[in-house]
């Protein structure tokens, strides 16, 4: 009876030490600050995505580093939208869109050309999809905050 004891006691000690670990890693989890300038009207949702390379404007949300989305209905004032994404730290892009008609969609044209107003975080040309290179910021250093302004 004694030998079984035993066995559970280290059983349970690996298991505490497992979970004890596992809350270690998480904590060094940091929020990402996300200053969202333009936003025009006070409808719909601003939706924010943080992407890592490997998924990098993959649209499935299982790929999705982090994401947040904000509904600014009842949204008082005109200045910019600051929202906070938890993030471990690394190398990510980011994606924002105003869904004007809460459709949870990006809308576009006919042609392919978004119809509601979209950013990338860094500077990127309008006419082809950036490279995840040209909007790549480190989440890691002080402080963790990125601003990106929507396009009219």
């Amino acid at each position: 009876m004694k030998r079984a004891a035993s066995y559970w006691g280290r059983r349970f000690l690996l298991v505490l030490a497992g979970c004890v670990s596992a809350l270690g890693v998480s904590a060094v989890a940091e929020d990402l600050s996300v200053t969202v300038n333009n936003v025009g009207k006070n409808r719909g949702m601003v939706h924010v995505f943080i992407f890592e390379a490997s998924g990098w404007l993959d649209g499935n949300p299982e790929n999705f580093a982090g994401s947040r989305s904000i509904d600014i209905n009842e949204r008082k004032d005109d200045g910019p939208l600051v929202t906070q994404v938890e993030l471990e730290p690394g190398e990510y892009g980011a994606f924002v869109y105003h869904d004007l008609n809460s459709n949870s969609r990006l809308d576009k044209s006919f042609v392919g050309l978004p119809k509601e107003p979209y950013a990338f975080s860094g500077q990127f040309n309008e006419r082809r999809l950036p490279r995840f290179e040209e909007c790549m910021f480190v989440v890691g250093e002080d402080p963790a905050a990125i601003t990106v302004s929507l396009n009219k």
